[in-house]
């Protein structure tokens, strides 16, 4: 890896140790003003225009940079610099907000999700310039701070900006290399519903021996929860499925054309996959329902025979487009309550819309391409017209008008979300060459 002691990645290296030590916890609305603060520095040392958006609760950032030479090609890079709580502690090995650099890793709260990709990009961006002496063509950052939890104001701020937001390519937050070390892309996140289901069945926990004439809440819960989707996981709510796109048929071909991840194996599963189609088209095109967490009665140690008063449970339905998870919502609540489930309390938590698309354009080709040179051939690439993840692309293409792609610096092991997340040292290194092989091509064409 001699290339770490290039000035221009020890100087990006640095970016991303003072990036990753704020600790920029959206559920927790933890540094956000600070990190944007930080943003606006780095951006405007990129020799960016830089608006930091203070309309609503949670800065949002955005900038823009131009070629000396005009250019007619736009990118639009956006970003997310909040990241998940850190919890629980003790399985870290080593602070999660100081950026530890070990023989081959980046380990640290946001390497991977996200803020390594947005470090990367903005070095290949510096690498191009100090070879060519310009910017390849007009950049925008776009990087909001409550992505994690559902991108609250978004939307409003895009509304509020729209007409700074044009661009002829949306680079995504981040991408990653599979279990099968192919550089990934991906072109749509599935949306999302979350909600709570609630049920009480009395004024206070009873004793257990009343279970000879009264149901507690939990068994009250559980049946609700039973009658929301059959054996194979398909949803029983009437009109559920009415809205739901159907893929291309080149969206299918890449599915089809991509390795099937063993899961058992790889998740160490001890119950059996559900019963559809193939693992990648039900990741890719299905939507799902899943039960988040539950929670009633007596969890402590011991034995304490109660029947229970309360139960709750917390869901979400991952969609697909065109599905909208208010209207979803509103046939859960009829649902329920023709089934008998007047009782049972339903809360909308948060809501995305998905979005998908085949990733057929010509500076997108352009990318791809690239990467098939770059590591070797169309079988170390994987393309697939979405993730099973959730993000708001929906409202970024909505406002931007400009197709959506996702890569970057991760891989299948770099543990998003979890304790120890990291990204391999050698994969950050050759996203920033990809990248500025690729802004190279932008200019030839």
């Amino acid at each position: 890896m001699s290339k770490l002691t290039d000035p221009l990645i020890q100087q990006s290296i640095e970016q991303l140790k003072k990036y990753i030590a704020l600790p920029s916890v959206s559920a927790k609305q933890q540094a956000q003003p600070e990190t944007a603060k930080f943003l606006e520095q780095l951006l405007t040392e990129f020799g960016a225009e830089v608006s930091v958006w203070n309309d609503y609760d949670v800065p949002c950032v955005f900038a823009s940079a131009k070629p000396e030479k005009p250019s007619d090609t736009t990118i639009l890079i956006y970003d997310h610099y909040d990241v998940q709580p850190e919890e629980p502690l003790e399985l870290w090995e080593s602070d999660p907000f100081e950026l530890q650099v070990t023989s081959d890793k980046f380990i640290g709260r946001g390497a991977s999700d996200c803020k390594g990709d947005l470090i990367s990009r903005i070095a290949a961006l510096n690498l191009y310039r100090q070879e060519h002496g310009d910017l390849p063509c007009n950049i925008k950052f776009l990087i909001e701070g409550a992505e994690e939890v559902a991108s609250q104001h978004l939307e409003d701020y895009l509304k509020l900006h729209q007409n700074e937001l044009s661009a002829d390519m949306v680079i995504w937050e981040s991408g990653f290399k599979n279990e099968h070390e192919q550089f990934g892309f991906n072109g749509g996140t599935k949306g999302v519903l979350c909600f709570e289901l609630e049920a009480i069945s009395a004024n206070a926990d009873l004793h257990s021996s009343y279970a000879a004439v009264v149901d507690s809440a939990t068994w009250r819960l559980t049946q609700a929860l039973n009658a929301l989707r059959d054996k194979d996981g398909r949803i029983l709510i009437p009109g559920f499925y009415d809205d739901v796109v159907e893929p291309s048929e080149r969206e299918k071909a890449l599915v089809a054309q991509t390795i099937e991840p063993d899961l058992k194996e790889a998740l160490g599963l001890t119950t059996p996959l559900l019963k559809n189609k193939s693992v990648n088209y039900n990741l890719t095109f299905e939507p799902t329902i899943n039960i988040e967490g539950l929670s009633s009665g007596w969890e402590g140690q011991g034995v304490k025979t109660v029947t229970p008063k309360l139960a709750k449970a917390k869901l979400e339905f991952r969609l697909v487009p065109d599905q909208d998870p208010h209207d979803l919502f509103k046939k859960l609540t009829d649902y329920l309550n023709n089934q008998g489930f007047e009782d049972i309390k339903v809360s909308y938590l948060l809501g995305e819309k998905g979005y998908r698309w085949d990733l057929d354009s010509p500076i997108v080709n352009t990318l791809i391409d690239t990467a098939k040179d770059y590591f070797g051939g169309e079988d170390k690439v994987e393309i697939l017209p979405s993730s099973p993840e959730t993000g708001p692309m929906y409202l970024v293409n909505k406002y931007s008008q400009a197709p959506i792609v996702a890569c970057g610096v991760s891989y299948s092991k770099a543990g998003n979300h979890a304790s120890n997340e990291n990204i391999r040292i050698q994969d950050y290194l050759d996203f920033i060459d990809f990248f500025d092989e690729f802004l190279g091509k932008i200019v030839k064409e």
